[in-house]
């Protein structure tokens, strides 16, 4: 929201972040949204990037996914603990301007046509604060959802978790994940910065107090000695719940993060979906309160949101019982289908995709459509209106510098853009001069243009590069991803594609962007 130049306040009940998180792992989608709140540098500081998942079963090794192979800008995942992603974003966020409020508590709200007044209780002070708009990110037992009337409905795992993060030597490689799915039960070793988390499931809830000894006792029948772990940093223990709430809006009141879904920690989805819930609202709520776009602008954050959420729960759910399956009859199927999967590449390709986010679209959504004569059949070329935006090499005309398309994200607009075909036609460059002159005068806020020519196209054939911002196709990846005709491509601020059609459809681009983005009054 800072980044829109919006004013905006967290209201936090803690008075500092807490130094220990379940969540650990960021996913390469989460890793091209750090890119675009240019937080990722900082990040990366205090991470460990794991290049692979290894798992385990009864009878030894059943299958190894290489992150290294996603067709992404940040194949692999980073094993940086929530408290840590925290403080970076909250040091970005003051950096631009932002105000958190500590230790205050919400006790209620109201809200009407007008706005959202809220009490909030500092200590014995209690005071009001009035916003237009109210986002509740505060957890599993939200008092936002609560007090909204939303349900949250779901089911409570029988498992107990326990966790222990050490500083131990592990014999394992720690630039990847352990999984071992073994008749003695599940247990996880994942590397940290420092040191290592162990996660153990069981049916019978732990003694107390906790101590290493499950953990040792575990460990000695994978490794046929007894390991020394030291001494702990952290145990913990938990129980895990998959719920989803029925609404995650009502009016001026949102749901995000764990207010809006909970699921089990197999996987790494939880922060990973929280963080693209904000990045697909902040955009939003931006726009609106700007005065671009209508209240479908607002409305579209459920509809598209929620379906990705349901979906994330129960492809957690699903793994969370094939790894926690006792019979052994079913984990011998179990450990059979994740044998094929390894050997299969399409399929630990589409898993891996699915795991890190990547393949998240939002196709069904009202805000996102195509041109009357785009072509979008079943072998149809680039990516459909809704899908993520892949990343190209791209280089300056004037400059002769090299981009990143995804670059354009640092700056949170509309990005139009218009793809020309390898021997750029007359009506081409008309409407490239035509988009440029009408989005310079009636959309400067919110759409800029970026012209994309073609590798091969001859340097006299590029247009000149005026007020208008023209990139080259560096090693031929925007036309492998895009395809190689003149179209235009209309990327959200949140990196997905909210509109294609071919450059004879400008007048239909213009009318959607009307709609969609145009000023409320106009």
């Amino acid at each position: 929201m800072r980044r829109h130049g919006i004013d905006c306040c967290i209201i936090d009940r803690l008075d500092a972040p807490s130094p220990y998180s379940r969540a650990l792992g960021l996913h390469a989608r989460t890793l091209e949204i750090f890119d675009a709140l240019e937080v990722l540098p900082s990040i990366r500081k205090v991470s460990r990037r794991l290049k692979a998942v290894s798992v385990y079963g009864d009878k030894g090794f059943l299958l190894e996914l290489d992150l290294t192979t996603l067709k992404a800008p940040y194949p692999w995942v980073l094993s940086c603990p929530q408290s840590e992603v925290e403080t970076v974003l909250i040091d970005r966020y003051r950096m631009l301007g932002g105000e958190l409020i500590r230790s205050a508590e919400l006790l209620d709200f109201r809200q009407d046509g007008r706005g959202v007044e809220a009490r909030i209780r500092q200590g014995s002070d209690v005071q009001k604060l009035q916003c237009e708009l109210l986002v509740g990110a505060d957890g599993v037992g939200s008092i936002v959802r609560e007090q909204l009337g939303i349900g949250f409905n779901g089911v409570d795992y029988k498992e107990h978790f326990l966790l222990a993060d050490v500083l131990w030597e592990a014999p394992w490689s720690n630039d990847r994940s352990h999984g071992f799915l073994q008749e003695e039960g599940l247990l996880l070793a994942l590397p940290l910065p420092q040191g290592w988390r162990l996660i153990m499931a069981r049916r019978e809830p732990p003694t107390l107090p906790l101590s290493l000894a499950l953990f040792t006792e575990r460990l000695t029948s994978i490794l046929g000695e007894a390991p020394n772990l030291g001494e702990p940093r952290w145990l913990s223990q938990f129980s895990v719940q998959r719920r989803l709430a029925q609404h995650f809006r009502r009016n001026r009141v949102f749901l995000a993060g764990d207010a809006a879904h909970v699921q089990s920690p197999l996987g790494a989805q939880g922060m990973n979906t929280g963080l693209a819930d904000a990045f697909n609202l902040s955009w939003k709520l931006a726009f609106y309160l700007k005065g671009f776009g209508q209240g479908a602008l607002l409305d579209s954050y459920e509809q598209e949101r929620r379906p990705v959420a349901e979906k994330m729960l129960y492809g957690v759910d699903m793994l969370s019982r094939a790894s926690l399956v006792k019979l052994p009859m079913l984990r011998r199927s179990r450990d059979s289908l994740l044998k094929l999967a390894g050997s299969r590449r399409n399929i630990s390709s589409r898993l891996l995709r699915t795991a890190s986010q990547l393949n998240v679209h939002y196709r069904n959504s009202p805000l996102v459509t195509y041109g009357p004569e785009a072509d979008v059949g079943w072998r149809h070329q680039g990516p459909l209106p809704g899908d993520r935006l892949p990343d190209a090499a791209l280089k300056s005309v004037r400059t002769g510098h090299l981009h990143q398309l995804h670059g354009l994200l640092r700056k949170p607009v509309h990005h139009l853009l218009l793809q020309l075909s390898e021997s750029p036609e007359h009506n081409e460059r008309l409407v490239m001069y035509a988009l440029s002159e009408r989005l310079g005068q009636e959309y400067r806020e919110s759409v800029h243009l970026t012209v994309i020519a073609a590798r091969a196209t001859a340097d006299d054939d590029v247009p000149r590069e005026g007020t208008t911002r023209i990139w080259r196709d560096h090693e031929g990846e925007f036309a492998s991803a895009f395809g190689d005709k003149g179209r235009l491509w209309l990327m959200r601020p949140d990196g997905h594609l909210a509109y294609r059609a071919p450059v004879s459809n400008a007048d239909d681009l213009l009318g959607y962007l009307r709609r969609v983005v145009g000023k409320a009054n106009s």
